[in-house]
């Protein structure tokens, strides 16, 4: 009876301590051993490290992905990518973080070599590592690289720079990048039909596009186009009499103006044969200039008689040469005729002809007083003479 409860007391303590087993390799299946502290708080978070091929698991109260790092004892370098970022906040109880590891590779741009520490993977990313700007439709490549004793590294990224294509398109002129080789690829690229009762094409397919100048692509037969054109400003003239004669300044800058017009063409071979406008919108309205042109006059002192001593005329013949200039012009130096554009005292025409007097003939009387002198001896032979044919015919 004693051997049979011995063999009892023994067999409850073997399953009791079976299950004590049970229950701790529970424990070790769901939490990790590698803790901060060996009683679990609700502040706790279980995180998984992903550097590379390792990974391992702390279980931890670190605010940041920088803190855990810390507590976990993992360096990283600034050419590392960490994700989520160092100063993002632990915020589950189940968190994962991964680290990607930088090695040098190679980036070679139109023949220029560089090498550059990075974690990124995609070609694109490698290439803004390595501060390079990528242009619409240049592309980046993984390739092996050969010479490992110059590299040191598999990794080579070859970048393909796309051409320039620059061409007249329906009118309007228009520039396309492209890594295709001959025109004949570059219009399947872009869609448009080489079918020669649609579209006149000036070059062979096959042209090499580095060789492809003046590439012109029209629409056979009448078609509409729109063409942006400008509109030429219109410059005004305003007089200010308290700004000296002859002096100008521009009180407000002109501006073109734009407007898109739209025209029906007939074309043939590239050729146009005829063009009709249909309708035109300004999109942008010119801007006047105004330019403003002095008109004050400092006039000689003294009388009518002082200023023609001063132009060398006669006293005998100052009767002569008042009458006809008060009929010509009332003494107005300015006086302008607007039928006939003749100018000044005694009306010359043109008025730049008493320009033989002097660089001032439009504001001086004197100096027009000395061209009239010259006229009316030259080809009257005397003031009297003169006088005598402007009675007879009213002018002179």
């Amino acid at each position: 009876m004693r051997i049979r409860n011995k063999r009892v007391k023994t067999s409850l303590l073997l399953l009791g301590l079976v299950l004590a087993l049970l229950a701790l390799g529970f424990i070790a299946k769901d939490h990790s051993i590698f803790a901060d502290s060996e009683k679990a708080n609700s502040t706790d978070h279980y995180i998984n490290i992903y550097d590379g091929g390792e990974h391992i698991t702390i279980r931890s109260d670190a605010d940041t992905v920088a803190d855990a790092l810390s507590r976990a004892g993992v360096k990283y370098d600034n050419a590392d990518i960490v994700e989520p970022g160092l100063a993002e906040k632990i915020d589950g109880r189940d968190y994962n973080i991964n680290i990607y590891r930088s090695r040098q590779v190679l980036v070679v741009d139109e023949g220029k070599k560089k090498y550059i520490d990075t974690a990124a993977m995609s070609p694109e990313a490698v290439a803004e590592a390595a501060g390079i700007k990528l242009k619409d439709k240049d592309l980046v490549k993984l390739v092996k690289y050969d010479d490992l004793l110059e590299s040191g590294s598999m990794n080579a990224y070859y970048i393909k720079r796309a051409k320039e294509v620059s061409f007249d398109y329906y009118g309007k002129k228009l520039t396309v990048r492209t890594q295709t080789n001959t025109i004949g690829e570059f219009l399947a690229e872009q869609g448009i039909s080489v079918n020669e009762e649609e579209n006149w094409i000036s070059l062979p397919l096959d042209t090499e596009l580095a060789k492809a100048n003046n590439l012109s692509i029209y629409r056979q037969g009448k078609q509409t186009i729109s063409v942006d054109e400008t509109i030429a400003y219109t410059t005004r003239e305003d007089y200010d009499y308290d700004l000296d004669y002859g002096t100008e300044k521009i009180s407000q800058v002109g501006k073109n103006g734009k407007k898109t017009v739209t025209y029906e063409i007939d074309m043939h071979n590239g050729q146009e044969v005829s063009r009709e406008k249909l309708s035109e919108i300004v999109t942008e309205e010119p801007v006047e200039q105004v330019k403003i042109i002095g008109r004050k006059v400092n006039l000689p002192a003294g009388s009518h008689e002082d200023w023609m001593a001063q132009a060398g005329i006669a006293a005998s013949d100052y009767g002569y040469v008042n009458f006809i200039i008060e009929h010509e012009s009332h003494w107005r130096y300015n006086a302008q005729n607007a039928y006939s554009g003749a100018y000044g005292l005694c009306q010359a025409l043109p008025g730049t002809k008493m320009a033989s007097a002097g660089d001032d003939w439009q504001i001086n009387p004197i100096t027009q007083l000395r061209w009239c002198n010259g006229y009316a001896v030259g080809r009257y032979g005397s003031w009297a003479g003169a006088y005598e044919f402007w009675q007879s015919h009213r002018w002179w």
